[in-house]
């Protein structure tokens, strides 16, 4: 298995936690974005799928989990220039795949648009849409859970009730980690910003001016929450159809993991290697030399 550093590189005024590993080869490196609030772990199976053949960095945005903040500018334009900064400062070399799960879906694809020149191919994990209404009802119930979580984490009692919640019969089980997010301030309040900005931030990526297609590959989850509509759910799809279709041809597509829900298309060990395999496959086709 080839080792991860796991280091922390300061940019600008942010320090942030960052995992660098994998081979230099004539792979692009393959640069993950994580979805809203969630922690560098959640990458860990994209890693072992991905660093025996390429250069692999994955991060947490400032304010998020053990990086510096929190962060009081969350909007497409700030957290794609401090990525970009990440990458020169971590010796990263260009182009870069770009991966990005759910709202880091939507950082990604401000970053290929406004920095084609470094993005050589785009990768969309069940990514958010930028036409997806978020009613405002549910951003603000949401923000209260947030809360709600911290002040039980701050007085040792998340863990109790995470294995009180049994979604689909199963108990939540918390890493350590993930419980001491919880309990950080600096964490829930920049989570409660982005989620407070998701509206903006879409906005941001539905304005975008028409570039030169990228290469792009769409991995979407077969299998949705209850709380989800039938017609939420088609919308996802006919977006993704798009995203992919909007890519530069021939290698473009959009992939439908069946079984594979929002979250375990990356925790699940399965399904985060399958994933990963499918970016491999997508890496070798827009890189003709390659024999890795």
């Amino acid at each position: 298995m080839i080792s991860i550093e796991d280091r922390y590189i300061v940019v600008g005024k942010q320090r942030l936690h960052v995992h660098i590993g994998g081979v230099a080869g004539t792979l692009p490196p393959v640069v993950l974005e994580s979805g809203g609030g969630s922690l560098i772990r959640t990458w860990s199976g994209f890693e072992q799928a991905l660093t025996p053949h390429t250069q692999v960095l994955s991060y947490e945005r400032a304010g998020i989990g053990d990086s510096s903040g929190p962060a009081k500018d969350v909007s497409a334009a700030a957290v794609t220039q401090r990525l970009e900064a990440l990458i020169k400062a971590a010796g990263i070399r260009t182009p870069v795949i770009l991966a990005g799960h759910s709202l880091g879906g939507l950082y990604m694809r401000y970053f290929a648009a406004t920095r084609p020149d470094l993005v050589a191919g785009l990768v969309l994990l069940d990514a958010t849409p930028e036409d997806l209404p978020f009613r405002r009802i549910v951003v603000l119930r949401t923000k209260a859970a947030i809360w709600l979580l911290h002040g039980l984490a701050r007085i040792g009692l998340m863990q109790q009730l995470a294995k009180r919640l049994k979604p689909g019969g199963k108990p939540i089980e918390l890493t350590p980690d993930q419980a001491a997010a919880y309990g950080r301030f600096r964490h829930m309040k920049t989570l409660t910003v982005e989620i407070a900005n998701l509206s903006n931030i879409q906005a941001e990526v539905a304005a975008l001016p028409a570039t030169s297609p990228i290469p792009t590959l769409a991995l979407s989850a077969g299998e949705h929450p209850p709380q989800v509509t039938p017609d939420q759910v088609a919308a996802f799809r006919i977006s993704h159809d798009q995203l992919a279709a909007r890519g530069a041809t021939p290698h473009s597509r959009h992939h439908r993991m069946e079984g594979a829900s929002h979250m375990s298309l990356l925790t699940d060990p399965a399904q985060a290697a399958a994933a990963g395999a499918l970016i491999l496959e997508f890496a070798r086709q827009i890189t003709p030399s390659s024999k890795a």
